[in-house]
């Protein structure tokens, strides 16, 4: 580390805590976002602004009840609950709908790969989208750009545990790290109706990692008794063992269960075989073995055709591509995929850290092994006489739980069939243009291009969240931003009118980006709807009132009640585009979530580099989402970028528009 960075944690006593924003803002910010989905429905608009200015006389006491409480928490007042109730009481399993997932970059260089027997041609219908092939065998190349991931991410590790991370730094000061010591030896446990997180010294100083092969499950030392990093060769020689032990017993029809699939599933299913598993000692240790490991890697027969192939390759790594939802331990904060061609992927469990944490480690780990050299038959170092201790974990399962290893398997099936998930690339322009010649933010520019988008393809309005990170605050987290605003829906409708001129169209769109970047400065600054909204609701469900506060009437309690129950709150909250930005990324080919409402919704993560713009986009299939249509929006989407940029340019934007500064 250069003496010039500060330690990791050196900032965090310094990091103010997340605000509570007055509740009177509050208000007001959320009557000014439902306006555009109120549309012309003034009766409507006048009986939400009506519940809303009744919770604003009656709330007051919970504002009061949340300020006390915020005194008696740690790092935050939010930061309980959000775990809580975003995720880890969420019942819904974790493949797709709340596990993340990431493609890296393949290796140029990547030999001796396996190949489809009736390969797709560019001619074929398919050959766009790709398609997961299983090869049924594993490769050396596989094998050893693993290792390497090993490697680097234990060097990320190390840095970590070091404190020898720079801190990560905006214009607006320092950023809380706590979150990178949430990616190591951090594991989700099932319980029902709430799920706990296990990350204790047993776990952050383990010597393991997990290895995941057809389903069977091994712990892999990667430091030797006296602490020291093994070397390359020695985790190759301990994969290859488990590779060989896995085919020999799959040979002799003696593989274990897929318990794995238990943790892609319904999480109440997986709490009742996890208790019923963890009753027998042997299953108790395999369960803290499992949690006790630093991270996973799941090594894979299955390979993208064509080669290269983006969109099967993210295929393969949210959920197998093949058996939707084997060969993973979903549980595990981390959980690097590698298929038998040595692409790699991530999955990422989500209630520990937000996406973007690990997604720069794994920018840091890519980014070095890219410079590493990979090459068939070199020697790699190696211990002399080193033997390897493959150490298989095991389950017994008994009937009951067999029987919802299926159930399981039949609903990881089911989720996996209704979704569709594709990278979008985007190559016309990027950032560059955006800034230079549009004169607006980037991602102002993208949250439009998607609301019209959207609207181009449902005829419609639709809520969204956009991520903004309070990462400015002692363990912040997140708080949305609600991008659908009175200036983007005029935008939208303005874009729409054929009788408009490209000069009321740009001077829409700028109105609209300048309003976007406001609402994205607010959202970071903790200023935001959302989370005051679910502190106030937490306030009023869960704290005692204050020794000196009054008694609730019956006229506040159906203020409060009518306010939290008006269905224009629910609806401001169904985010049928739920968006997130990326920092711009070299070895990130795709990034992926699932959208997270149920009709005619997309999950949509976009990386806008300095001349094109990523997007990794999920919505259900159309029977299933009611609708959705993935393919078509894509299309579209293209479509509306161009547009915009035939506006910019049409209107003059490089004489009279000025240089942006966000």
């Amino acid at each position: 580390m250069s003496s010039a960075h500060a330690p990791m944690l050196s900032e965090q006593r310094k990091l103010p805590r997340l605000p509570i924003p007055a509740l009177s803002q509050t208000i007001e910010r959320y009557l000014e976002s439902i306006s555009p989905l109120v549309g012309n429905d003034k009766d409507a608009l006048a009986a939400t602004t009506r519940k809303a200015h009744e919770f604003l006389k009656a709330g007051e006491r919970l504002q009061q009840r949340l300020t006390s409480y915020d005194l008696t928490q740690e790092n935050s007042w939010l930061e309980k609950w959000w775990l809580e109730l975003a995720y880890l009481s969420w019942r819904e399993g974790l493949c797709i709908n709340s596990n993340y997932w990431l493609a890296v970059a393949d290796d140029p260089r990547a030999y001796e790969l396996a190949a489809a027997s009736i390969p797709l041609l560019p001619s074929d219908e398919g050959f766009n989208m790709g398609r997961v092939w299983d090869s049924g065998e594993y490769g050396e190349f596989q094998v050893r750009r693993a290792v390497r991931f090993i490697q680097r991410t234990l060097d990320f590790k190390e840095l970590v545990d070091t404190d020898r991370l720079p801190v990560d730094r905006t214009r607006a000061g320092p950023l809380c790290m706590s979150q990178y010591k949430c990616i190591f030896g951090m594991t989700r446990i099932p319980r029902l109706g709430c799920d706990e997180l296990r990350q204790d010294e047993a776990t952050t100083q383990s010597r393991t990692i997990l290895v995941i092969v057809q389903d069977q499950i091994y712990a892999v030392e990667v430091y030797d008794r006296a602490g020291r990093r093994k070397p390359n060769g020695d985790l190759e020689t301990e994969l290859h063992a488990v590779i060989a032990d896995v085919v020999m017993r799959a040979g002799q029809g003696e593989l274990d269960a897929p318990v794995t699939v238990l943790t892609a599933g319904h999480r109440d299913r997986w709490a009742t075989a996890y208790a019923q598993l963890e009753q027998q000692p042997h299953n108790r240790t395999t369960l803290n073995k499992i949690q006790e490991s630093l991270f996973a890697v799941s090594l894979d027969t299955t390979f993208s055709d064509p080669l290269g192939s983006i969109n099967a390759h993210q295929e393969n790594t949210k959920s197998h591509g093949m058996q939707m939802g084997h060969n993973r331990w979903y549980d595990k904060c981390a959980n690097y995929v590698v298929d038998r061609n040595g692409a790699v992927g991530y999955i990422g469990e989500h209630s520990p850290c937000d996406a973007l944490i690990p997604a720069i480690m794994i920018e840091y780990v890519s980014k070095a092994v890219a410079q590493e050299s990979i090459e068939r038959g070199v020697l790699v170092p190696q211990t002399p006489g080193y033997k390897t201790r493959v150490r298989r974990l095991r389950f017994t399962v008994d009937d009951e739980v067999q029987g919802m290893i299926r159930e399981a398997k039949a609903e990881v099936e089911r989720t996996s069939r209704a979704s569709c998930s594709r990278q979008i690339r985007f190559e016309t322009y990027g950032s560059d243009w955006i800034k230079k010649t549009a004169g607006i933010g980037p991602d102002a520019l993208a949250q439009v291009a998607l609301q019209l988008t959207y609207y181009r393809v449902h005829g419609a309005l639709a809520p969204v969240y956009e991520t903004a990170s309070t990462r400015q605050f002692l363990h912040g987290r997140t708080e949305t931003v609600r991008s659908l605003t009175p200036q983007v829906a005029q935008c939208v409708y303005t874009m729409c009118d054929a009788t408009t001129t490209p000069r009321d169209r740009y001077t829409a769109l700028v109105r609209a980006a300048t309003k976007h970047q406001e609402m994205l400065r607010t959202a970071s600054a903790g200023q935001g709807v959302d989370r005051h909204i679910l502190g106030l609701r937490m306030a009023y469900h869960r704290l005692d009132p204050l020794p000196n506060e009054s008694a609730m009437t019956d006229h506040e309690k159906h203020a409060i009640d009518e306010f939290f129950e008006d269905p224009m709150l629910a609806r401001s909250t169904t985010f049928q585009l739920s968006t997130s930005g990326l920092f711009p990324s070299r070895y990130l080919t795709h990034t992926g979530f699932g959208c997270v409402a149920p009709e005619r919704a997309y999950g949509i993560n976009y990386i806008i580099e300095s001349s094109r713009i990523k997007f990794g986009i999920e919505g259900k299939t159309a029977d299933v989402g009611n609708g959705t249509d993935v393919e078509l929006f894509e299309s579209t989407l293209r479509q509306t970028l161009i547009e915009l940029k035939l506006v910019c340019e049409q209107a003059g934007t490089k004489s009279t528009a000025k240089q942006s500064r966000l």
